[in-house]
């Protein structure tokens, strides 16, 4: 019986690992917007993820004492 996750990792590197020709066209300005909001967002959940860890450590520290 083959495991399922190692039909999955199979198939994930038969499709990046295959070539085709891409049909798309993604002008420039279009671009940089994508990279942007990438970087906004991970930036976002940078700071939104200090935020928790700063909450919980509070909350540790409130027990402790």
């Amino acid at each position: 019986m083959v495991q399922p996750c190692r039909i999955l990792v199979l198939s994930l590197l038969l499709l990046i690992f295959t070539e085709r020709e891409a049909r798309a066209y993604t002008d420039p300005g279009s671009g940089a917007l994508m990279w942007q909001a990438l970087v906004a967002g991970f930036m976002g959940a940078a700071f939104y993820g200090r935020k928790v860890v700063t909450w919980f450590r509070t909350k540790k520290k409130d027990r402790e004492q």
